[in-house]
């Protein structure tokens, strides 16, 4: 390889055909004020009295006229559960179980009666159902009811039941997949906006990953029914926990990830994830990781930074994981390759921005991990062979495009160019072939 020679040669032509950079994101913020205020002043606008109104002698007639109440849910007409009631005898599948509780409570039957009879008699509650009636979770002055337990068929299912204009009805429903309910992490008013909210977690799994699926129920008024306040979906593998951490009156999800990983989930970056309430919805507020463990851990931090463009950050990750010597390998084969890769994707980068730093790398590789009249370019790691396919390339055609589809001819000839970085577990990153060289 003619590396040394052409060196400074290659930095130069890679300054002229890279594209411009872009800024570096700064880190997060400091802890935001997320509450929105509780009180709404205005002037009340111009034609609120309807025309026809407007002509009454009397402006208290008016405005009373004008007020006229909506219809409403007639709440006085629900039965009085008063335990006047008996509940029948286990059910055989989900369908006869819903209808023997709507049944119960339409009779009349107590909450504490239902409770101990799904507990005893049905065998449906075990340690981690419940059966609530201590919110208004609609809004409209009457406690509505919270049913967490295991139906027939071992699936676990969550119900809400209200009543309105004297009928129990099912408002919102959720099964699992396994004979665990949804947990009930909280209920309550959450987020200082009335009616109460649901803060749960369902426990899914797939092969031998398990997660909770985090949920924030909250009615809603305009489509009535029940609708999910976080703005995206949540699956972590610990349960959240409800906390006002700024004193704001406004409770906080905290997600505290103290999972070291398996051989199913990869490695796992410790640290606290916090959603906060923004006025509409919950949202992802502050992210608060502990520096990595694992050399893989720091692969993975540089490849997103790069992916994100954020180069300069993608740099310090990249030199981190070549020089570092206090960490740990998830697998015991890694040290030679991992610092190949290193040196390979420092080679993106700078070449990229047109860095001569670009030169100092590629004297590491050829003096590190070298090619020569004892050294095959078939023994040497696959991440090596790539950055000299990619310094070969970028030497003659001074065109980083066209020293990509060079390099992927390598990653074709040498598959575990992708199998080395893709066996790290489900919660781990997976590559294809352009995440090696995107140009």
């Amino acid at each position: 390889m003619k590396v040394i020679l052409i060196i400074l040669c290659v930095t130069l032509s890679a300054a002229a055909c890279q594209p411009q950079s872009v800024a570096v994101a700064p880190t997060f913020p400091p802890f935001p004020t997320m509450t929105p205020g509780r009180v709404v002043v205005g002037a009340m606008p111009t034609g609120a009295v309807p025309p026809e109104l407007a002509a009454l002698p009397n402006p208290a007639t008016a405005i009373a006229l004008s007020n006229r109440p909506t219809p409403t849910p007639n709440l006085a007409a629900c039965p009085v559960l008063d335990g006047e009631a008996d509940l029948p005898r286990r059910p055989a599948n989900i369908d006869d179980a819903r209808v023997a509780i709507l049944t119960y409570l339409q009779d009349g039957g107590s909450i504490n009666n239902l409770r101990e009879g799904m507990r005893v008699r049905w065998q449906m509650l075990g340690e981690d159902g419940y059966v609530r009636d201590d919110f208004d979770l609609t809004g409209e002055g009457v406690n509505d009811i919270v049913l967490g337990w295991s139906a027939p068929g071992r699936q676990g299912i969550l119900m809400i039941i209200t009543c309105r204009d004297g009928l129990y009805v099912v408002q919102h429903e959720a099964q699992t997949g396994t004979q665990e309910p949804p947990r009930l992490v909280f209920i309550g008013d959450m987020n200082n906006q009335p009616p109460a909210e649901l803060l749960v977690s369902t426990q899914l799994c797939a092969s031998d990953v398990c997660a909770y699926e985090t949920q924030v129920l909250a009615w809603d008024a305009y489509s009535g029914r029940f609708v999910n306040r976080l703005s995206t979906r949540l699956n972590t593998l610990e349960v959240p926990v409800l906390r006002d951490i700024d004193s704001d009156q406004v409770g906080e999800i905290v997600i505290n990830m103290q999972e070291n990983g398996n051989t199913a989930t990869g490695p796992l970056r410790r640290g606290v994830l916090i959603y906060d309430w923004n006025g509409s919805v919950y949202t992802l507020s502050i992210i608060q990781l502990e520096p990595p463990r694992y050399y893989i851990q720091i692969a993975h931090e540089g490849d997103e930074r790069f992916s994100q463009l954020q180069m300069e950050q993608a740099a310090l990750a990249y030199t981190l994981l070549a020089d570092a010597t206090d960490l740990r390998y998830w697998y015991n084969n890694e040290a030679e390759w991992l610092k190949s890769y290193a040196l390979y994707r420092l080679l993106l980068v700078y070449a990229y921005l047109g860095d001569p730093r670009f030169a100092d790398v590629a004297l590491r590789l050829n003096t590190e991990l070298p090619v020569g009249a004892n050294v095959s370019a078939d023994t040497i790691p696959v991440y090596a062979l790539m950055g000299y396919r990619f310094i070969d390339s970028l030497t003659l055609n001074a065109d980083l495009h066209q020293a990509c589809l060079d390099v992927l001819q390598v990653v074709a000839e040498r598959p575990e160019a992708l199998t080395l970085l893709n066996r790290y577990g489900a919660r781990s990153p997976r590559y294809a072939e352009l995440d090696l060289c995107p140009f």
